[in-house]
């Protein structure tokens, strides 16, 4: 899916940062957010027009996450601690919210209009944030995230550590946490919203875990996982593998490896778009991003991009692909119907 409900940490190219290191699409409004952290902006782009306009924030913006009820976005500055809230009919920064030292993830609920943000150095405390108000709260969750997702359906939020054996399950409507046991090295999280399944990249040890309720499997995938994006309509997960540079694709049914897609030199992310059933991997260090047939798991185009291409959105409804690239000032947008690219 195209939409940033969280974010998870990932691994760096060790270059100086210039340019934007995620990117997020409104599919209501077409509007597309880049943040770049080195100048503390979030760019907000018209996918229409291709008009940018540049949003100050705090200091040094990690990540960002999107609304579409409410037309807000979010974004968590991890020098300043806090979260800026965007009006998107005005490009504005409407309030700024104290959530904390160093915030790392971010992920919301736009069913509660609820925002979860994780901290690396949390003393097991997240913040959530009534977006109706703009009030945070601090929760006790027992565990330092450094990835959050949240299943909109179930009002579940999830939460990872890196040295963690388990994954913490927040119930959005009690705030009581429970945990799940999982692998150690655990590098994001993606949830289905449909099944409740959870899947989660172990980045240690070459594996991605799958939860289903209580019950948890693992299944063998490339070197050094970092990402997983999800299919629910064709049943698929795939696993962005950073170490190997490829995409192994697990069928979530039977939660078995089907294929293993070559892709570019240091892969950083991935996204879906369900709809024309193609999947686009951003890599970083081959500057160019990969599409695959998710029907022929077969590479149909190798699509030039930036300097450190870092962080992909796809936007649906226009089949356009946005790719932030962290060591050049510009966002890559391909039409997915020609795999022709141009900046912004």
């Amino acid at each position: 899916m195209s939409l940033l409900l969280g974010a998870a940490p990932s691994p760096t190219t060790g270059a100086t940062e210039s340019g934007p290191r995620g990117v997020v699409v409104n599919p209501e409004t077409n509007v597309i957010y880049a943040i770049t952290s080195s100048k503390d902006t979030v760019t907000a782009i018209d996918g229409a027009s291709g008009t940018a306009t540049t949003i100050k924030v705090g200091s040094g913006p990690k990540a960002v996450a999107v609304n579409p009820v409410t037309n807000r976005a979010y974004v968590i500055n991890e020098l300043s601690g806090s979260m800026s809230v965007i009006d998107g009919a005005t490009n504005r920064v409407i309030a700024t919210v104290d959530v904390g030292a160093t915030p790392s993830s971010i992920a919301l609920n736009p069913v509660t209009n609820k925002i979860y943000v994780a901290r690396s150095y949390g003393n097991g405390f997240i913040t959530v944030v009534d977006g109706a108000t703009n009030q945070p709260a601090q929760v006790k969750v027992n565990v330092e995230a450094n990835a959050i997702a949240v299943n909109a359906t179930t009002d579940k939020i999830y939460l990872v550590g890196y040295e963690d054996h388990s994954v913490t399950v927040l119930d959005g409507a009690t705030g009581s946490p429970s945990t799940v046991p999982a692998g150690t090295h655990l590098w994001g999280v993606a949830v289905d919203a449909a099944s409740g399944a959870v899947y989660l990249p172990n980045y240690g040890d070459s594996r991605m875990e799958m939860i289903r309720g209580n019950v948890s499997s693992t299944v063998m995938v490339g070197s050094f996982p970092c990402a997983v994006a999800l299919d629910p309509g064709t049943h698929r997960a795939y696993v962005l593998n950073y170490g190997s540079d490829n995409v192994t694709v697990v069928d979530t049914v039977s939660n078995r490896v089907i294929a293993t897609v070559a892709a570019g030199k240091r892969p950083q992310a991935i996204a879906v778009n369900p709809k024309t059933n193609r999947i686009y991997v951003a890599n970083t260090h081959s500057k160019n991003v990969t599409v695959i047939d998710g029907a022929t798991h077969s590479v149909v185009a190798v699509v030039p991009a930036g300097d450190g291409p870092y962080s992909v959105a796809v936007n649906e409804a226009t089949n356009k692909i946005y790719v932030a690239n962290r060591l050049s000032d510009k966002v890559t947008v391909i039409d997915g119907a020609t795999n022709q690219a141009s900046e912004i």
